[in-house]
């Protein structure tokens, strides 16, 4: 009875290669894992502190600065000042984090747009009634809605920044229903907020809607809200009670919920197990075909 053969050399040189790199991906999974620990611990510690007020001029991130600047076609003007100014608010938006602000000032809702279809934030609707529901935030979810999107000009000369309100439903939209819109100076709470980063795949704005966006793009929402070449900074305004049947829209999220990641801890420890449990069956089944099956 013949033996059978066992791999050749380059044979053994690929399957080997993919044992290495699965094992590599499960020990880099394995760090994210311990990193988002730490991020996360922060970042309760940042949410757990009392308001501050915001600074003076915020602006956005440098990374959503360079973003629109590449969406504008090479104009090297605006990309010039929205760079420079990015750049000037980096490290205070370090310093800043996650920690809540406060700002006063007046709405400008006559320039407000919508971000949408969403679902509304978890726990921002009341446990029974008409308005009950719970979401993730997902296009798949139900219900399904808006999020709103207002400038808000801050007293004594603070600058401007857009507040994301909160979640209003699509019933709302389409049957043209008023919504709370507050007039004259308000003091408000919220978290800093980044945009969505363009993909290859973003899917293109409904132009039907001129005041409707499909994901939150840096260079459309500051076109729309008349804040083009300002930067300004996104703030997710908060509530520190429970949603009640009563309330109205918008619906605002809780400060947890803004400063959830998308990617949560358990889901690097589930990337690395997989990886790690390929990687261990991909050594066994290399062994068998380098012995040719002999023990």
């Amino acid at each position: 009875m013949t033996v059978a053969a066992g791999l050749s050399t380059s044979g053994t040189v690929f399957f080997s290669s993919l044992c290495v790199s699965t094992f590599g991906l499960g020990c880099w999974q394995a760090q994210r894992y311990f990193e988002k620990i730490e991020q996360v611990h922060q970042r309760e510690k940042e949410l757990a502190q009392d308001p501050v007020e915001l600074e003076k001029d915020a602006k956005c991130s440098l990374v959503e600065s360079m973003a629109i600047g590449d969406n504008r076609n090479g104009d090297g003007a605006a990309n010039g000042t929205a760079n420079g100014t990015a750049n000037a608010n980096t490290n205070v938006e370090i310093a800043r984090g996650h920690r809540p602000v406060s700002l006063t000032g007046k709405f400008r809702h006559e320039d407000e747009i919508l971000v949408g279809p969403r679902g509304p934030p978890l726990g921002a609707l009341g446990q029974t009634g008409p308005n009950s529901g719970r979401s993730q935030g997902g296009m798949a979810s139900s219900p399904q809605g808006f999020y709103c999107l207002t400038p808000f000009e801050r007293a004594n000369k603070m600058g401007t920044v857009i507040v994301n309100r909160g979640w209003i439903p699509r019933s709302y939209i389409l049957q043209n229903a008023p919504w709370q819109r507050p007039n004259g100076n308000v003091t408000l709470v919220g978290v800093s907020s980044k945009t969505e980063q363009p993909r290859f795949m973003s899917p293109p704005h409904n132009t039907r809607e001129p005041k409707q966006l499909l994901w939150y793009d840096r260079n459309a929402i500051e076109q729309k809200s008349k804040t083009a070449g300002t930067a300004p900074l996104i703030v997710t305004e908060t509530t520190v009670t429970q949603a009640s049947d009563g309330d109205g829209p918008p619906f605002k999220p809780s400060k947890e919920s803004v400063g959830e990641f998308k990617v949560t801890p358990m889901t690097h420890a589930g990337y690395a197990v997989t990886w790690f449990g390929l990687s261990g069956a991909g050594i066994i089944m290399t062994r068998k075909l380098i012995t040719g099956g002999r023990r």
